[in-house]
């Protein structure tokens, strides 16, 4: 999705892209138009977004935040998300690189920033390449980016997934398939996409530090399971 003129609804400026980064917009779960002033960045970030199930809505370019530097000379500062969870919390997140944190405007700036969110009760949070997904996690979520819809929700696929990794078992990706497919008399092509979409809502679990596909087939070493539930 392309950028136009005019910053998006309730976005307060558009973004610029920084360096060889390029901007970008895409669509939240809830149908919100959201910039991404890098890929390296925020749009690696919302993609945690949408997975969260705390998240209820996040917007990007929320707010201006005004403060002063070290002549007096007064700036406006717009951190990159605001997030609504569910429980009823706010938070405003920042992406950045570490070297940039130590810079002095960078230091008042969020400053400012967590004085700001203190007087409303909101959380000021910041991201950093050293907390956010790496690149082999980035292409994993990526390919699964696309299954996110109910529409790829199989019920009959999704019990079959559960029975065969209950007790803790674990299991080959592309083998899950291939079985639930037998069993259960479908194409590879309809049962694939509801066991991604498990995936990508953490109904079933996998290690996406790892790399999970390959020209968008799944590898035989990408083990699946049920997520640990206490009690």
């Amino acid at each position: 999705m392309s950028l136009k003129r005019k910053p998006p609804d309730k976005n307060v400026r558009r973004v610029a892209s920084i360096g060889s980064n390029s901007r970008s917009t895409i669509r939240n779960r809830n149908g919100r138009t959201i910039q991404c002033e890098s890929f390296s960045g925020e749009r690696k970030l919302t993609l945690g977004f949408d997975r969260d199930p705390t998240i209820k809505d996040y917007k990007s370019q929320p707010i201006c935040i005004h403060y002063e530097d070290s002549e007096g000379e007064g700036h406006t500062y717009v951190p990159d998300f605001m997030v609504w969870k569910v429980n009823g919390s706010i938070e405003i997140h920042e992406v950045t690189r570490s070297e940039r944190r130590l810079l002095p405007n960078a230091q008042r700036r969020e400053k400012a920033a967590r004085e700001h969110c203190a007087k409303r009760g909101w959380s000021y949070k910041v991201h950093t390449e050293d907390s956010l997904p790496d690149d082999t996690e980035t292409a994993n979520l990526l390919e699964l980016y696309m299954f996110r819809p109910t529409i790829y929700f199989r019920s009959d696929v999704a019990v079959a997934a559960y029975e065969k990794l209950s007790d803790g078992k674990r299991a080959s990706l592309p083998r899950l398939i291939q079985e639930i497919s037998q069993e259960l008399g479908l194409p590879t092509g309809v049962v694939s996409p509801g066991l991604y979409h498990l995936l990508w809502h953490g109904k079933i679990e996998t290690d996406l530090r790892s790399l999970i596909f390959v020209d968008g087939a799944p590898l035989p070493h990408a083990l699946v399971w049920l997520p640990f539930r206490e009690g």
